[in-house]
C-alpha cells in the first residue's frame, strides 16, 4: 500500500510527539503537516531527525524547513557555489574559450551574468580593469543568487511564482532529481 504525501508528512511530524514532553495539539499537528508536505518525504524524515538531535525544544516549521533543505542540498550535491568560485570559472572560461567562442557555465546563475554582462565585453576588458570587472561580476552574481532562493522559498511555500522565474530558479530540475536520488525503498 503506498502512503500519500500527507500519511508520510504525518508519520515524519508524529516522531516529534515522541520526542517532546509537549504534545502537538492537533490543530497546530494539521497545520505543521500542511505547511510540511511539499518537502520530499526521505528530506523530511531526516530533517525531523535532524531537529530531533539538535533541538532542545519542539522545532519550528523553518527550522524542519532548513533542516531539510541542508539534508536535500547535501544528498544532491547541489550547493550552491560562491561569486569567487563563480569568477574562477568565468576566468578559466576566457582562457580556453577566448573571445570568439561562447562558453557554457554548469551553474545557471553564473551563466546568467555572463550573458548579462556579454561575453566579449568580459574578454576584452583591459587587465588594469580585471578588479573592477571583478567586483561587478561579484555583486551581479550575489543579487542573482540571492533572487534564485527567494524564487525557491516562495515557490516553497506555495506562492505562485511564474514558470519563467521557477526555469530561471532551477526548480524544477532541483525537485526532479531531488525525487530520484532520495526514493525511499520499497
Amino acid at each position: 500500500m503506498t502512503m500519500t504525501t500527507k500519511e508520510s508528512t504525518l508519520r515524519q511530524i508524529g516522531l516529534l510527539q515522541l520526542a517532546y514532553k509537549n504534545d502537538l495539539p492537533e490543530e497546530r499537528l494539521r497545520f505543521y503537516v500542511e505547511m510540511l508536505k511539499d518537502i520530499p518525504p526521505a528530506a523530511l524524515s531526516a530533517g525531523v531527525k535532524y531537529c530531533i538531535n539538535h533541538c532542545t525544544f519542539l522545532p519550528t516549521i523553518a527550522e524542519i524547513r532548513r533542516a531539510s533543505e541542508k539534508v536535500a542540498t547535501l544528498a544532491m550535491g547541489t550547493k550552491p557555489i560562491d561569486s569567487a568560485t563563480a569568477w574562477g570559472k568565468v576566468q578559466k572560461a576566457i582562457a580556453a574559450v577566448g573571445y570568439t567562442g561562447v562558453p557554457t557555465f554548469d551553474d545557471p546563475v553564473t551563466q546568467r551574468v555572463v550573458d548579462r554582462f556579454g561575453w566579449k565585453e568580459i574578454c576584452q576588458t583591459p587587465t588594469d580593469d580585471t578588479a573592477i570587472l571583478r567586483a561587478q561580476f561579484r555583486k551581479a552574481y550575489e543579487s542573482e543568487a540571492a533572487h534564485v532562493e527567494e524564487v525557491k522559498e516562495f515557490a516553497a511555500s506555495g506562492v505562485p511564482v511564474h514558470q519563467k522565474y521557477l526555469a530561471d530558479a532551477g526548480v524544477k530540475e532541483l525537485t526532479d532529481g531531488l525525487a530520484a536520488r532520495m526514493k525511499m525503498p520499497g
